[in-house]
């Protein structure tokens, strides 16, 4: 059984009426943007470290 509610944390509705699930409510990030660039930052960490491990 779920809570209805707890489906509902960080729902955003647009002027047009569109509702849309930003994403999880719990982050460690500031900001999307932010954990994007973290992501990105790990993934060439990443692939770095295969290229030369394999080089």
């Amino acid at each position: 059984m779920t809570d209805r509610k707890s489906q509902n944390i960080d729902v955003h509705t647009t002027a047009s009426g569109l509702r849309y699930h930003r994403g999880s409510a719990l982050s460690i990030f500031k900001s999307d943007r932010y954990e994007d660039f973290v992501a990105l930052a790990c993934a060439l960490l990443i692939a770095l470290g295969v290229y030369f491990l394999i080089k």
